[in-house]
């Protein structure tokens, strides 16, 4: 059982992002653990929160499915590699940038592919297809990483 999570709910301390803290705890908890933590609206907050960080990054691996990436053996480290700086991503087919127009059409169509394919690969082949139709320039818009 990773560190924290034997405790009562409330009591968990969710560890920093500094010296990798964050990515190892997350790779160290079992899905079970981790979505016990992740139903707990404060928790699942303080897990978003350090997800995100550092800010200014459009995660392919949406942070709202995190359990599905967790249930399918992602590490932290490789959801936190495989970002895109939010100035670089720009949308096609509704034309529009990274929080702006396009961008929530973009977001709902990556959460259907994540909810609805079978395991990872799929996962990213299917972006892959996506990223050719939405993204300016193509799969070539997605880190390395992600591209087949």
């Amino acid at each position: 059982m990773a560190k924290g999570t034997g405790e009562a709910i409330g009591k968990i301390t969710i560890p920093s992002i500094r010296n990798g803290e964050f990515n190892k705890w997350f790779d160290e908890l079992s899905s079970k653990e981790f979505n016990k933590m992740w139903e707990n609206p404060k928790l699942r907050k303080r897990i978003e929160d350090r997800i995100r960080r550092p800010g200014g990054y459009h995660e392919w691996h949406l942070v709202a499915r995190t359990p599905k990436f967790k249930e399918w053996g992602i590490s932290m480290n490789d959801i936190k590699e495989m970002r895109t700086l939010t100035k670089d991503v720009k949308f096609v087919n509704p034309p529009g940038v990274h929080g702006g127009e396009g961008s929530t059409v973009a977001h709902n169509q990556i959460l259907r592919i994540i909810d609805t394919s079978k395991d990872y690969e799929t996962f990213v082949k299917r972006l892959n297809n996506w990223a050719e139709d939405r993204l300016e320039s193509g799969k070539m818009g997605l880190p390395i990483e992600l591209r087949r």
